[in-house]
């Protein structure tokens, strides 16, 4: 499989998946999104803080309900993104890894984050 970004050595990690998510959530800082804004970090040209994994660094970074999505907002780095997209993404889209409720997304080099989203909703 092909990435829509170029990952780092031994990225995704073995123990990511490819089975999609039923319910995804990214925070937008626009209602009508682009696929740049499912960028990662690596993608945008931020320098990751010390000892961060690389890997996630090259992930989009989701979450999984919308409790967590809440908790997150309060962040100051979050305050120039009033939206959320909620996402169904399909098996075979991309790897993932869950750690609570974050998931890290590395996206297939064909998948195109803007037809799996359900909706986008001002927070």
């Amino acid at each position: 499989m092909g990435y829509r970004e170029t990952l780092p050595v031994n990225c995704p990690p073995s123990e990511s998946h490819d089975k999609g998510c039923e319910q995804a959530f990214r925070f937008l800082p626009v209602k009508i999104p682009a696929p740049d804004h499912f960028a990662s970090n690596q993608a945008k040209g931020e320098t990751p803080p010390p000892g961060f994994d690389l890997c996630r660094w090259a992930s989009c970074s989701l979450f999984g309900d919308m409790a967590t999505v809440q908790k997150k907002r309060k962040l100051p780095k979050l305050k120039n993104y009033p939206f959320i997209a909620e996402l169904k993404i399909t098996a075979a889209s991309g790897r993932m890894m869950e750690k609570s409720a974050h998931i890290d997304f590395w996206m297939s080099e064909t998948f195109d984050p803007i037809t799996a989203i359900v909706q986008v909703q001002v927070l």
